[in-house]
């Protein structure tokens, strides 16, 4: 069993309901990882809200990978990110998503007698927030909303200069998110790495990359990527332990092998869409339904209320809707070949609802559960 998801038996279709209650040395420069769409291993995504909040997500994400040649990489771990090393210089990288139950308080630095551009905005940004946690939050959800990525090397990365444009490449949106979050008493640090990212399934990689790490004062160090992955990042994000590379041909990374096991639970209102964050604590903003179908691996669900349609394809037998309001819903599930299967489902306020179907056939077809008459 998954954690936070609790489990009791669907008898009506022999189906497990859950329930819970300065890279400027690297030639090759930086990518970008914004996730347009968020898709991962063994599951899809659905949003019922308006404003399109960031994903929350939980679980984890393994990685093997063959390090760029001339790049160093030493052992390295913090809070939820370990990187090792083995004798054939092969890095394995684990990612874990907990939530990292940080409880530092925070407190407004008092005003400068000369505040800058930079510090003016961190302040009114984390005006309010009584966490550590939260006010990190606060900054990154306000760059992730605010800049974009323009790769530009004739623009300077300063990051008065990446503030004032609103655009930057991930050298200065790292500065700038260290500066930001450095001006409000928190420690922060830029991060020289390497990402490597199937494209198109062949294995290709996205380079050389900058990211940052914050240090919560009860917790410990803890990655981001400012414009992409709050409070974590994915297992792809390979440390290096220094920005010189040495000359050597073939400088491309590889990665030989996947296992991405991250999971969306909820909304993350502090960011917008396209970015995934790691939560503090596993309290609900609102309900999230996942369906699991034995051996299926296409198909489309359909989930409706009697206020909103939400159509959503399956991603290796899986979907997951997250941001739903509580009441009844039915849930379709159209599948190749195979009679449409249909289950009422009901979502008592903000909870985590897990359904397991078994394998239909073309002999077996599951029908809702009977309504009758003055029933609830």
């Amino acid at each position: 069993m998954n954690p936070g998801w609790f489990a009791t038996r669907d008898a009506s279709v022999g189906a497990e309901e859950r329930i819970p209650l300065r890279l400027p040395r690297l030639a090759l420069g930086c990518v970008l990882m914004v996730l347009t769409a968020l898709a991962w291993s063994d599951t899809a995504v659905a949003s019922l809200a308006a404003d399109r909040p960031g994903v929350a997500v939980e679980g984890g994400d393994r990685a093997r990978i063959l390090a760029p040649a001339g790049a160093q990489v030493e052992p390295y771990q913090n809070v939820g990110y370990r990187l090792r090393v083995d004798e054939n210089g092969e890095v394995e990288v684990t990612s874990h998503l907990d939530p990292i139950a940080s409880r530092a308080p925070f407190r407004t630095p008092r005003e400068v007698a000369e505040p800058t551009p930079v510090s003016r905005v961190a302040r009114s940004v984390t005006v309010g927030a009584e966490t550590e946690y939260e006010a990190v939050s606060r900054i990154l959800g306000w760059m992730a909303r605010h800049l974009d990525y323009a790769l530009d090397r004739s623009q300077s990365q300063e990051p008065e200069a990446v503030l004032e444009r609103r655009s930057g490449y991930c050298t200065g949106i790292a500065r700038l998110a260290v500066a930001l979050i450095s001006s409000v008493g928190i420690p922060a640090r830029e991060v020289a790495g390497y990402v490597v990212e199937p494209a198109a399934g062949d294995g290709s990689v996205r380079g050389f990359h900058r990211w940052i790490e914050v240090e919560l004062a009860d917790r410990g160090w803890i990655y981001s990527d400012p414009l992409a992955s709050h409070h974590y990042v994915p297992a792809s994000y390979v440390r290096l332990a220094s920005e010189l590379v040495a000359p050597s041909v073939g400088l491309e990374g590889l990665l030989l092998e996947r296992e991405d096991r991250r999971t969306p639970v909820d909304h993350f209102p502090p960011a917008p869409v396209g970015v995934t964050a790691r939560r503090n604590t596993d309290r609900q903003q609102a309900a999230a339904l996942r369906v699991k179908v034995q051996d299926q691996h296409a198909g489309t669900a359909i989930l409706e209320s009697d206020r909103r349609r939400l159509v959503h394809s399956l991603n290796h037998g899986a979907v997951t809707f997250i941001g739903l309001d509580p009441g009844r819903y039915t849930l379709r599930l159209m599948l190749p070949g195979l009679p449409v299967v249909e289950r009422v489902v009901e979502l008592a306020g903000p909870v985590r609802k897990a359904l397991y179907l078994p394998a239909p056939t073309t002999r077996t077809r599951l029908e809702p559960p009977v309504t009758r008459k003055g029933s609830p």
